[in-house]
Parts: C-alpha cells; structure tokens; sequence
C-alpha cells in the first residue's frame, strides 16, 4: 500500500509505501526513513540528535580553519573538480544539519546558530592577522570560501534546511564583515569561467599568485557585466578599456619594477574597487576604477 508523503530532503511529494523503514527518493536519490516522509510523530531519538548538533557545529567551525588557500584551485580548468572534492568532503556535516533541522523545536534558531558559528570562528580568526593587509587578505580568502564553495554545495545538497541556511548565512555573514556576497549556484559560477577577460586586473593578480579566476578577478567581473554593462556611461567604459589595455600590459610587463607596480595597483585600487562593490557603492567603484585607468593610460599610452 502506498500513501502520500514529502521528501525531507527535497521536500517533493512523493508515494510511500508503508509496509518497509527506508526508502529512496525517485527525485533526489537520498536514502530516507518512511516515518520521516509520512510526518509520523518526529519521534526523536536525543542520543543521535546529540551526536548530529555536535557534529554539525564542530565541522561548520572546520569550514574556516580548514580554509587555507581557497583561491589556488579556484580555475577554470580546475574548478568543478574541486567544487566536487568539497561538496563530497561536506556531506556528513549537511547530514547531520538536516536532522537536527528535522527534529528541532525551532529549527531557523537552529540555523541562525550554525550561522552565528560560522562568524564568530571568521572573526577569531581573522584577530590571528596583526597587519591590516593580511586581515584584509584572509578575509578575500573567506569570502571566496564561503561564495564559491561552502553555499553553492550548501544550495547542491537536496535538504529542506539548504535555502534557508544559505540565506541566514549570507545575511549575518554580510552584516558582520559588511560585505554584499551573493547567493550563487555552482552553475551560475561554473559559467563565469567563460566570460570576457579583465586585462589589468588579471595581470596584476597573476603577478601576485593569485591564478586568472581569482576572488578579486570574480567579483569585478560580476561587478562588470551587472552592472558597468547596464548604463550608458559604463558601457562607454568598458569598450574604451577594451581598447586600452591590452597594450597597458604589454608595456607594464616590459617594465623592469613590474612586480611593484602591479602591487601598488592592488593595494591601492583594486582592493578599494572590491570594499565598494561589497559595500554596494558601485559608482565609487567605478570612478576609483576609471582613475586608475587614466593614470595608467598617462603613463603608457602618451
């Protein structure tokens, strides 16, 4: 006999039969208790809801200790390798996330808490970094860990609790750190790989090892096609960069201080460029970026 019930992972209805303890999802391939599906009580077992709470939070806290050096992988030909690599490695954490959201009395409390974890263990660690440029660059680090790894597996994983911790996530990760990361899908970023390049940018975060799809290399180029792309005086601006730099970093690259310049030019406009994005001024952005493009079309195009 078969009857109504909802996936507790997906949360799409499906048919139960209720003559067996398990069964697999026909939409998202998870292993599911009958009982669960059929809403039969929520009967909890505490010794295993225990065991899940604590292993929930203890492996959220690992997500920023663990996050050495996110944006070396962080490639186009290397990207959905890794992102599988970290999503497999993650799965027992979301495991025990959705029992506990399953069974808990006030289950977004329980999220806003993993969500809180995950700040507070950021923040100690950041505190670790005594100059301000190491602490700024961890953090690029952390919010690249969490943007293009730690949400999108989060939104992957069929869960009840996946959206909504993503969004909890991101809002007390935004209010603290007072960034604007947004809330994005492997595919969304898988398809970023194969969008225009970023010249300078990309030249200056190779020279310091950052790799061609970098944090900073991302966040511009989002910055770029959402929103310069969209107004009439940016669209300008992009096609008059297009024209000029190509040959800005042919003559940087000849330059026997290239090294040193092309760290005066992160530190001192494209660090800037992101703090604003993430703070959502995109029109600063803009104009501290159109700076740095006539200082550089001064010295290398007259």
């Amino acid at each position: 006999m078969f009857r109504e019930g909802t996936c507790p992972r997906c949360r799409e209805v499906i048919q139960v039969p209720d003559d067996r303890e398990k069964i697999i999802c026909m939409y998202c391939g998870e292993e599911i208790l009958v009982e669960e599906a059929l809403g039969s009580g929520k009967k909890i077992d505490y010794v295993a809801y225990g065991e899940y709470y604590n292993k929930a939070m203890a492996q959220m806290q690992d997500v920023v200790w663990k996050c050495y050096d996110p944006m070396k992988e962080f490639r186009k030909d290397r990207y959905e390798a890794v992102f599988e690599e970290y999503y497999g490695s993650h799965r027992e954490m979301f495991e025990a996330i959705q029992y506990v959201y399953q069974y808990d009395e006030n289950p977004e409390g329980w999220l806003k808490k993993l969500a809180d974890q995950l700040v507070e263990q950021a923040e100690a660690d950041l505190k670790t970094y005594k100059s301000k440029g190491k602490r700024n660059q961890r953090l690029l680090d952390l919010n690249l860990m969490l943007s293009v790894y730690l949400i999108p597996a989060m939104r992957k994983y069929p869960a009840a609790f996946s959206e909504p911790l993503a969004d909890c996530l991101l809002k007390t990760w935004n209010d603290t750190f007072k960034t604007s990361i947004g809330k994005a899908s492997f595919d969304e970023i898988e398809g970023g790989f194969h969008r225009k390049l970023c010249y300078i940018t990309t030249a200056v975060c190779e020279s310091l090892g950052k790799g061609a799809d970098c944090y900073e290399l991302k966040v511009l180029k989002n910055y770029r096609d959402e929103y310069l792309e969209h107004t009439p005086e940016g669209n300008a601006m992009v096609e008059e960069y297009y024209d000029l730099a190509p040959t800005i970093v042919k003559r940087m690259e000849k330059q026997p201080d290239r090294d040193a310049l092309y760290r005066d030019l992160y530190e001192n406009y494209l660090v800037p460029c992101i703090r604003q994005i993430e703070a959502q001024e995109y029109d600063a952005c803009r104009d501290k970026y159109q700076e740095m493009v006539l200082n550089l079309k001064a010295r290398y195009m007259s």
